[in-house]
């Protein structure tokens, strides 16, 4: 199938996003800081999580209420550098920011900030939020538990989460280190892009309750399909994949005093909410930021320097190519397919705010 892709201008994105969501009930300053880190995401070449969910996971988690648009967040904190917040069922970007900034405000004063976060929804990206103490010379991590649709080894069917993480690192004169993903072979959205473009999966990402490899997604629901989790079996390192699976429900959800993946799967009609974890850590408290930077400058230098293998014209590092493509789309836009493009339209169509992207 040949999709048609239309460019869109970031900035116009941004602000349309922001008027759809205020509409839909969110206070306009949660719904421009949503908008942004939707934005962003896409920037970054991350379709599977940006705009493409506005109106199907957002919007539409509003109107079924699954996602409160005007939550009463709480804080609590057992010692300076932690805390736990309960989002209050509220929209994942709105409750995610304020965890990641509230982890920043400690690490300034400690040296470290660590937030978990209980009954939230779904926050996009995990990157979004690794990157936000980038620009205040810390390190970045998230972490957020997802729905379940990925195995686990020996597990016939969908028994765990679709759990990600991402941990961002500034530097000097070069991009961030930035390392974004999935404990799954594959983020849940990459399959939702190829069935609405209509394009096959590659073998080994997602398999049937038998264990017989799925190409199609559209027989991803009738048969059951599990997504596999990073090394895929036993012999080539499963049990790696499974346990950063499980690392990130310990930090999301056990440490913030909420079920774990397996158990909210044992309780018949509890909803799969989110929840996340984040961290800064103040690189003033080891060394000066600056001394820091250049450091990571000259081993990325030392990395795009080794020997290439045949066929190989550069060797690049987590978070290059997305910073790469960022600089790109802010000067000739974002393409969206368009099954997004109409997802947008109709979104202006039902709220009536103005559709004016180019």
């Amino acid at each position: 199938m040949s999709v048609k892709y239309t460019n869109v201008n970031p900035r116009k994105l941004v602000e349309f996003s922001t008027g759809i969501l205020e509409k839909a009930g969110i206070p306009r300053k949660d719904a421009n800081t949503t908008a942004n880190l939707l934005v962003n995401t896409d920037l970054r070449g991350i379709a599977s999580h940006g705009v493409a969910h506005l109106s199907t996971m957002y919007v539409k988690g509003i109107k079924d209420g699954l996602i409160n648009p005007k939550p009463g967040i709480k804080i609590s904190s057992g010692a300076p550098a932690t805390a736990v917040i309960d989002g209050d069922r509220g929209l994942g970007f709105v409750v995610g920011n304020r965890a990641m900034q509230e982890a920043m405000k400690r690490a300034k004063i400690t040296g470290i900030g660590c937030v978990a976060v209980r009954n939230t929804t779904h926050f996009g990206a995990c990157s979004a939020y690794s990157l936000l103490p980038v620009k205040e010379n810390m390190i970045g991590f998230a972490s957020t538990t997802g729905g379940i649709r990925a195995g686990a080894p020996g597990a016939a069917g969908p028994v765990t989460g679709m759990n990600a993480m991402s941990f961002a690192a500034p530097s000097d004169v070069e991009f961030p280190f930035c390392l974004d993903m999935a404990t799954p072979i594959v983020a849940h959205g990459k399959i939702e892009i190829a069935l609405r473009t209509e394009q096959k999966l590659p073998l080994g990402w997602e398999i049937d309750a038998e264990g017989n490899p799925i190409t199609d997604p559209k027989e991803e629901f009738p048969k059951k399909g599990s997504i596999v989790l990073l090394g895929s079996t036993p012999e080539l390192g499963v049990y790696k994949g499974f346990g950063l699976n499980i690392m990130v429900d310990v930090l999301c959800s056990i440490l913030a005093g909420s079920m774990s993946i397996p158990e909210i799967r044992k309780q018949p009609g509890h909803g799969s909410e989110c929840t996340h974890f984040f961290c800064a850590v103040n690189i003033a408290g080891f060394l000066p930021p600056e001394e820091f930077k250049k450091s990571m400058d000259h081993m990325i230098s030392v990395y795009h320097g080794l020997p290439k293998a045949k066929g190989v014209d550069r060797i690049t590092i987590p978070g290059e190519l997305e910073w790469e493509l960022e600089q790109e789309r802010r000067k000739n836009g974002i393409p969206l397919d368009e099954e997004v493009i109409k997802s947008l339209k109709d979104l202006a169509k039902e709220f009536q705010v103005n559709y004016n992207l180019s």
